[in-house]
Formats: structure tokens, C-alpha cells, sequence
């Protein structure tokens, strides 16, 4: 076949069949005996798009996919794997993928697949077992000693990554290695010794079940608590410093120099925008600014990502090139393209040096790595292949990253991007302005840059919509808008000046170069504001259930990575999601993982929030993952719910109370009135039917969001992670009268009266599981268990 002369040996040579005299002679097919019914037809139909697809090179692509399902098979196993077991399948299905290469292909190319899979889910295991690290396993305050190993500035302070040396709580199991600790005020340089009042925790999991989970990239970061400083930050002499943060040292130098440098020059959103862009460090602009780039869609111009690495990158590129190529000597008689190349992936390296080592940045800096490197390979610099190099090489270096909304919607905007001008390269012709006067020929240009640019926008926001639905519930309806009247001004303003800029700095000439850089970025919030308001309302959504998200990614890799007309079944996955989309969750209750907050919908469809003291924070997620636009801070939000310092309580649409209980005064009356109670305490002795959800239960579950369900018997639950479509009790229906405790003084508005029975109360006390946390298996957890003897001060603030 064509394809198997052209280049080296590779997967995709070993994907295609071999010659007829290979595969064991070359004699007539039995379907050549009579014509082939319909199944059969349609089988060769499939079989000769699938060999023109390996021959145009579509096959190694879906060995990266099949890697990336790996990692995700593995979070979706019931219990830990063994490391052992899953290396020596990876390594077995290799070996009989390797002998099966000549003789079998069908047999061969499963074989491959699924030592992909195993590998994914072994790489995986691997990081997930050498990333083990002590970790709090309660609430804690001592006095905190340790080494800044990193900081990143917030609104008012810092948040510093301080390597433990001591931690006096008392009490404590083990003492992490590494915690992250806010303070505020100025922080102290990395590398040095501080010593400080803390209060740590454990890192938290979701707020609600599928949400974001805190604790999953700080397992992996080895981070075991999180928290923030009482009081200022003392330095202490604590020797020298670990070698890896003596390492780094003289980086943060360079880049606190930088910062600096730049807040000299730039003040306000526009300085800190323009350290954003040099340094990495997003930290510190003002929610005013931050809401106006994310509505308008320029929310990924402030992190550090393949955006600004191309641009840095092709900004060398192109201008090292230009200047070898005015020596003709130079350009006829040596490879200045590769040299250019080097020069690109040297600048781009620094880059990512001084913007902080994110990880985002360096998953980029891969990317544009292996672009560089197919350049010096004399390959084809952009292609499907070299996007499933670069994301084999990330999730080899990190696979925890494929849960991250980062790499999935980097990946994603970079798969949209190269097959969407991949197919639109193949249509071209007649797009490029040819020989016209030279207005025209301006025209042509501008017209095919803006819509070039147009273009980028929507094969961006088509790759990235879904996920930040799915993680952030908002999308951007006017971004293509923004986008096309920003992006020339970050492409061909900000960012040469931001390049400029730090080349000059050694020279003290930084300050006019800074200036051009703040009138782009400052043009740009213009743009981001302006857009911003003629969508204002718009944009939120509530959160699509995970399975919506990955029918609409299954048809999405479908249609990017396929080439022959079968790729266009990709769209109906697409248009499936897309609908599922539209139906989200919605559950009746949410409960907190602590206990201490529930939000009730009422019959309008909005939720009420029950708690002492609201949190903020937990609000606002259960908010928008609804699509409710309300501020947190709504007093709405506590309209029908009753609240005193022992509990809350509100009713259900059809009237049925739910109670809150914060302290066990408050039960005599919750064991009575209510058909649901909640609570952060432990051992809760109602005599009455009633379902309650207590520490216990959260202890071993997590978040929780409930259903009401039709009346029916009731069964008790027990604590576990695996609680879909159960339902919650805590006692067998009876005819008795309900039993309670004397009544104790309450306010008036609290009085509750409920003469049912037993009986009556349980054929409405009915509610069903309908997600837990968590979405995804927790490999850092042990298996949950309720503690013996629960900790008196409650559970730790979240």
C-alpha cells in the first residue's frame, strides 16, 4: 500500500495489513462467489474506511484517546487496583500485540488498544502510589515552621506552599509534608525559613456532589492541609533549605524582579494583567476585571497557556528567520529554519521558567516543544499525530491532568483547532487572494485574516463550550465578538511587548516598552467590558450531567480525528449530549459534607438555603450549578426557612419540613415535626419515623444531593460511596403515636404541630440518593468509615 512506503516505521506502519504475500497469499475472497448481501456490504464498507483512515494516519491518535480511557477506567473501578497486576497486563497485551503484528492484524490492532488502556490505567496507579504523603486527618491549630517553597499573590495577601519542618498541633496522626497557607499583607520570599500561628485542615472534597474536588490535586501536588495564618509571618532560622526549593531560588528572584519592575510602570487591573501574562501569576485582579474577561469569553488570555506560548514562540521564530534570511549566504546554504526553531524552543523554555512552572504552562510548553521538534525533524510541524504526541507526553508526566478542566479544554481547542484547518486546508484554493491590484489584494488579506481569526474563535469555543459548562457553568455568547477585537491586540501588541519588554529589563529600558504593553491590555479590558455588558444576564447555565458531557465528547473525537465521510456520524453523539444538556439534575436537596447547610427547592424551582451562617462560598457553587444568577448573599435566599441558634427548618412544595439540626436541643422538636433532619451530630435517638442524615452518614459519603421519591416502604442506608437510587431511614414504620421529649421553650415562629402517626409520617418520608460524592473514586482515601468515637468540637469548617 501507498501508505506503508512513505517515512519510517512506525505505529501507524505497524497498524496497516501486510501485502498480500505477507498475509499468506493472495487467492480470491469467498465473497467473490456471489454478491454479498447487505451486512456483508456494509462490513467492507466499514473495513476499507478504517484501512484509508490508518493510511492517512488516523490511527496512532486513537492510541493517545485509548491511553487518556485508561486513566479514566481507573478512577471509575470500585476499589484500588493492584500496581502489580495492572503493570503485567499492560506489559502482556504489548508482548502479544508485538508477535500478532504480521500474522493477525484484526487481532493485532485490539491487542494494541488494550495495552494502551492497561497502560493508562497502570501510568496512573504509578503516580497515584509515588505521590503518597501524610495528610491531616482533622482540623488543627499550632504553630507552623517550614520553607516558602512557592507563593501566589490574592486579593489582600498571598498563598504560600510552605514545606513543613514542624507543626505542634496537638494530637496529630502524621504531619504533612507540605501545606498551603493564606496570609496576609506581604509574604516572604521563597526559600526562606518562616514560622507562623496556623489553623490547617485537611483539603476538602467537592461541596456538592460532581463538583470540583479540592483534595484531588492536592494529593497529588503533596500537599496534606490547607489553611491560612494568624497574624503575621515571623522569619525563623530553620537552616539552609531542601535542594529543590535551593534550586528554584534563583528563578523567583528573577520573577519577584520582574514583578517588581513591571508594578513600577503599570498600577491597578493593567499591572496585574501584564504580570499575569509575563510571570504566570493571575493573582490579585479585581473581581470586577475577572468577571468582565470571563462573560466576554477573554477569561484564557490571563493563564499562561498554548496561546501565549505560540506567540512567544512564533514571535522568535519568525523574527530569527528574518534576520538569518538577510544574509543569503546564510539562507541558500544552511538549515536557518531549524536554527530558528532552537532559538523559539530556547526563549520558550525560559518563558516557562519565569512564568511559574504551572501546570498548564508546561502541558503548553510540551505542545509547542513537539512542534519544534517535528521542525528539526523536517515533519509536518502541526498535525493530529504531534497533538497525540504531545498529549501521550503529558499524561505520561502527569496523568492526574486528564481530570483537570485545563487539559481538557486545552486539549480540546487544540484538536478543534488543527482538524478544523486541516479540513479547511484541503478547501483552500481560491481562499488566498491571488494576483489583484494592490487595494485588493490589502482587502483580500484583511479579509482573510479577520475571518481566519473568526474562525479560530468558533472551532475554539465549539471545543472548550462543553467542558466549561460542565465545570463552570457559564459560557460566553458573544466571545467570538470579543475574541476577533481583542486577540490582534494581545497577538500583535501585548505579547511582543511583554517579550520586549523582559529583554530589556537588564538595561533598565523596560518602562516605554511596558507602556505599549498596558495601552494593549488596556484596549483589550475596553473590549472585554463593553462585551461583557451587552451580555450581561446571559451566559449561565446549570451543570450537565456527566453523562451529557461525555456523549458529546465521544462524537466530538469522532468527527475531529476521522477523515473519510463516516467522521460526520460524529455529530449525532454531538446533538445527543447537546439534549441531554438541556435536562440537568435537579435535585430536590443538597446537603454540605460538614452538615451545617441544606438547600431546599421550593415549589418555584429555587432553592432556599438553611443554615446559621451561610456560607458564601458553598452557596455559590450550589448556585450556579443550578443556573440561579442570584448573588449568595441574596436575602432571598432565606425566605421561608426558620432559623435559631439550635437549627432551621422549611418546608418542602408540598409542605413536609425538613429541619436542620445544630444542636441536639433542637430534635425533641425535629423528631416530631419534620420528615428529614440533618445534622453535624452523631447518635441521633428519634423515637418518631423520621429519615435523618447525621455525621455518620456524611463521614461516609460525603456531600449529598437527595430527590423526593414516590410514597412507598422505606430501608435504612448504610455509610458507603456507592448510594445511588437508596433511600434514607433511620427506623421501621409502626402504628404507634409518635413519642417525644417534654417540648422545650422555643420562639413563637417555631412552634411546629404534627399529630400523624407513625406510619403516616413514613408514607411520606421518602427520599432517594440521586449522586453522591464521589463522581469519581478518591484513590488517595482508605475505604470510608465512620469513626468510633466522634471528634466533640464537631466537624472542621469548610
Amino acid at each position: 500500500m501507498a501508505g506503508r512506503a512513505q517515512g519510517p516505521a512506525g505505529l501507524d506502519d505497524l497498524l496497516l495489513p501486510p501485502p498480500d504475500d505477507e498475509a499468506g497469499g493472495g487467492g480470491a475472497s469467498p465473497f467473490d462467489a456471489g454478491r454479498p448481501g447487505p451486512v456483508t456490504r456494509l462490513r467492507l464498507s466499514l473495513s476499507a474506511n478504517l484501512e484509508r483512515e490508518i493510511e492517512n494516519g488516523r490511527g496512532f491518535p486513537w492510541l493517545a484517546i485509548a491511553f487518556a480511557l485508561g486513566i479514566l477506567i481507573y478512577f471509575a473501578l470500585p476499589a484500588e487496583p493492584m500496581a502489580l497486576a495492572l503493570c503485567a497486563l499492560a506489559v502482556g497485551l504489548a508482548l502479544g500485540a508485538w508477535q500478532l503484528r504480521h500474522r493477525r492484524v484484526g487481532l493485532f490492532r485490539v491487542l494494541l488498544v488494550a495495552a494502551f488502556l492497561a497502560t493508562g490505567a497502570a501510568t496512573i496507579k504509578l503516580r497515584t502510589d509515588a505521590a503518597a504523603a501524610p495528610r491531616l486527618d482533622r482540623q488543627a491549630t499550632g504553630t507552623l515552621a517550614g520553607f516558602v517553597e512557592s507563593r501566589e499573590a490574592r486579593r489582600g495577601g498571598f498563598r504560600l506552599t510552605i514545606r513543613v519542618v514542624s507543626f505542634d498541633a496537638r494530637g496529630l496522626k502524621d504531619v504533612p509534608r507540605r501545606v498551603t497557607v493564606t496570609v496576609r499583607g506581604q509574604a516572604p520570599p521563597v526559600g526562606a525559613g518562616v514560622s507562623m500561628l496556623a489553623r490547617l485542615r485537611p483539603p476538602s472534597g467537592p461541596v456538592m456532589p460532581g463538583g470540583y474536588d479540592f483534595g484531588l490535586p492536592a494529593y497529588y501536588a503533596g500537599i496534606g492541609g490547607t489553611g491560612f495564618a494568624y497574624g503575621r509571618v515571623s522569619p525563623a532560622d530553620l537552616g539552609a533549605p531542601p535542594l529543590g526549593i535551593r534550586l528554584v531560588m534563583p528563578i523567583e528572584a528573577v520573577r519577584e524582579a520582574i514583578r517588581v519592575r513591571i508594578a513600577a510602570s503599570l498600577s491597578g487591573d493593567t499591572g496585574r494583567i501584564a504580570t499575569a501574562l509575563t510571570i504566570g501569576d493571575a493573582g490579585g485582579i479585581s473581581e470586577e476585571g475577572e468577571d468582565a474577561l470571563r462573560s466576554s469569553g477573554l477569561a484564557h488570555v490571563l493563564s499562561v497557556s498554548g496561546l501565549h506560548m505560540v506567540l512567544v514562540a512564533g514571535v522568535v521564530f519568525w523574527s530569527v528567520r528574518a534576520l538569518l534570511a538577510l544574509s543569503p549566504r546564510l539562507a541558500l546554504r544552511r538549515p536557518i529554519k531549524k536554527w530558528a526553531a532552537l532559538a523559539a524552543l530556547g526563549v520558550t523554555a525560559f518563558y516557562l521558567l519565569i512564568s511559574g512552572l504551572d501546570v498548564a504552562a508546561q502541558r503548553s510548553f510540551i505542545m509547542t516543544a513537539v512542534v519544534f521538534a517535528a521542525i528539526l525533524l523536517d515533519r509536518r510541524a502541526v498535525s493530529l499525530r504531534n497533538v497525540a504526541i504531545a498529549t501521550l507526553i503529558v499524561l505520561l508526566l502527569a496523568p492526574e491532568s486528564l481530570l483537570s478542566a485545563g487539559f481538557q479544554m486545552s486539549f480540546a481547542a487544540t484538536l478543534a483547532l488543527v482538524a478544523g484547518f486541516e479540513v479547511l486546508a484541503r478547501r483552500r484554493r481560491g481562499l488566498v487572494p491571488t494576483q489583484r491590484s494592490r487595494l485588493g489584494a490589502v482587502f483580500g488579506w484583511v479579509l482573510v485574516l479577520v475571518g481566519g481569526m473568526s474562525l479560530t474563535a468558533l472551532l475554539g469555543g465549539l471545543g472548550t463550550t462543553p467542558f466549561a459548562l460542565y465545570h463552570f457553568q457559564r459560557m460566553a455568547p458573544l466571545s467570538i465578538l470579543a475574541n476577533v477585537a481583542a486577540m490582534p491586540l494581545v497577538d500583535f501588541l501585548v505579547m511582543p511587548m511583554a517579550l520586549l519588554a523582559v529583554l530589556v529589563m537588564p538595561f533598565g529600558l523596560e518602562a516605554p516598552v511596558l507602556a505599549l504593553m498596558g495601552f494593549g491590555i488596556d484596549g483589550m479590558m475596553d473590549v472585554a467590558r463593553t462585551v461583557s455588558a451587552w451580555s450581561e444576564g446571559s451566559g449561565a447555565a446549570a451543570m450537565p450531567s456527566a453523562a451529557a458531557l461525555l456523549v458529546f465528547v465521544a462524537g466530538f473525537i469522532w468527527l475531529a480525528l476521522m477523515r473519510e465521510r463516516w467522521r460526520l456520524a460524529g455529530i449525532v453523539p454531538m446533538i445527543v449530549g447537546g439534549a441531554m444538556a438541556l435536562f440537568p439534575d435537579r435535585p430536590a436537596l443538597i446537603v454540605a459534607p460538614d452538615g451545617r447547610q441544606v438547600a431546599i427547592r421550593d415549589a418555584s424551582g429555587a432553592y432556599h438555603i438553611l443554615a446559621e451562617k451561610p456560607d458564601a462560598f458553598t452557596t455559590g457553587i450550589w448556585l450556579r450549578a443550578d443556573g440561579d444568577r442570584r448573588d449568595p448573599k441574596d436575602p432571598g435566599l432565606r425566605e421561608g426557612v426558620r432559623c435559631d441558634p439550635s437549627g432551621c427548618v422549611a418546608p418542602l412544595p408540598d409542605g413536609r419540613l425538613v429541619a436542620l439540626a445544630l444542636s441536639r436541643d433542637a430534635l425533641a422538636d425535629d423528631c416530631r415535626a419534620a420528615v428529614l433532619i440533618v445534622t453535624p451530630l452523631t447518635e441521633i435517638a428519634c423515637t418518631a419515623y423520621v429519615a435523618t442524615i447525621d455525621r455518620k452518614m456524611l463521614d461516609a459519603t460525603g456531600a449529598l444531593a437527595l430527590a423526593t421519591a414516590p410514597q412507598g416502604p422505606l430501608t435504612e442506608m448504610a455509610g458507603s460511596s456507592a448510594l445511588e437510587d437508596q433511600t434514607i431511614s433511620n427506623a421501621a414504620p409502626t402504628d404507634e403515636p409518635i413519642q417525644t421529649a417534654e417540648d422545650e421553650d422555643r420562639p413563637p415562629d417555631m412552634e411546629r404541630k404534627d399529630t400523624r402517626s407513625v406510619r403516616e409520617a413514613a408514607l411520606d418520608a421518602d427520599f432517594v440518593v440521586t449522586r453522591t460524592f464521589p463522581s469519581v473514586r478518591r484513590p488517595f482515601m482508605p475505604p470510608r468509615q465512620v469513626p468510633d468515637e466522634p471528634d466533640s468540637t464537631g466537624p472542621a469548617d469548610q
